[in-house]
């Protein structure tokens, strides 16, 4: 695991021990935990395309063929964000809706909404997708179990949509969460900046498929029409296939592929 990624899990670790000795709101807290994830994402990428930074595939939930996820995934995928706009509407539930439900419940019990919730909505997905490379990154799944949860316990709390400001209509819960549901595939299909991503030549590491394995995933890294998706066959590939040096693991780091002997290729 890259040095970036370690740092990455201190800052949820030490956000999690905070907010617990000193009674802090535990969903503003990881706020500032996912802020500061995502600037070490922004810091550690190639070419400014946070999909590319080694925090997002070591701390995503990356599941394949064969590959099954980390166990540190299942929670800490809820802090990694693919882009701007994808952090931006989860920054809205953690900041502005999150806190009013985890003061009535506890931080205890809301923790275990938010990450049990989220670890729940990632299997789902996973089994729904089951035999295809997934990348799952973002904090949706455990907010909206919270808001789930919010609705259920308070059916009858309105919410100020999206600033608590004098003046601005309320709406009661279930209608929020409906809301962000339809919001949040929209914001997602809204152009990033400096594109959706670099699409990786899967030509220039033909070589490398030394295997009827590994040569199936790169055709489907090949075939595949989002470019997310490609990211998720192409890690697949890397951590399947061998140096042509020393026939040791290789890992992508920094717009390349690097092993442990010295050998590199740039992607």
């Amino acid at each position: 695991m890259q040095p970036v990624s370690v740092a990455a899990i201190g800052v949820i670790v030490l956000a999690t021990a905070y907010g617990f000795v000193r009674k802090a709101p535990l969903s503003l807290i990881y706020a500032v935990a996912i802020l500061a994830v995502f600037a070490l994402q922004v810091s550690s990428s190639a070419l400014g395309f946070v999909r590319l930074s080694p925090v997002t595939f070591e701390l995503g939930l990356f599941a394949a063929p064969g590959l099954p996820p980390a166990p540190w995934s299942w929670i800490t995928f809820e802090f990694v964000h693919a882009s701007e706009t994808h952090i931006f509407l989860n920054l809205l539930g953690l900041i502005l809706i999150s806190p009013t439900l985890e003061e009535r419940i506890g931080s205890a019990r809301w923790a275990i909404l938010f990450f049990v919730g989220g670890a729940t909505g990632a299997l789902v997905f996973l089994l729904v997708h089951f035999g295809d490379a997934i990348l799952l990154v973002g904090a949706s799944a455990g907010i909206f179990a919270v808001f789930g949860a919010y609705g259920r316990l308070y059916p009858r709390d309105r919410i100020a949509l999206f600033l608590p400001i004098p003046g601005i209509p309320t709406l009661p819960v279930v209608e929020v969460v409906v809301i962000f549901l339809v919001l949040e595939p929209v914001f997602m299909r809204l152009p990033l900046r400096g594109g959706r991503g670099r699409l990786i030549p899967v030509k220039g590491i033909q070589d490398l498929a030394t295997t009827s394995e590994l040569q199936r995933i790169l055709k489907e890294a090949e075939e595949a029409d989002l470019p997310e998706t490609r990211e998720a066959w192409i890690e697949s590939f890397v951590r399947a296939a061998r140096c042509p040096r020393c026939a040791g693991p290789l890992r992508r780091r920094f717009g390349r592929i690097v092993s442990d002997c010295g050998w590199h290729r740039r992607l």
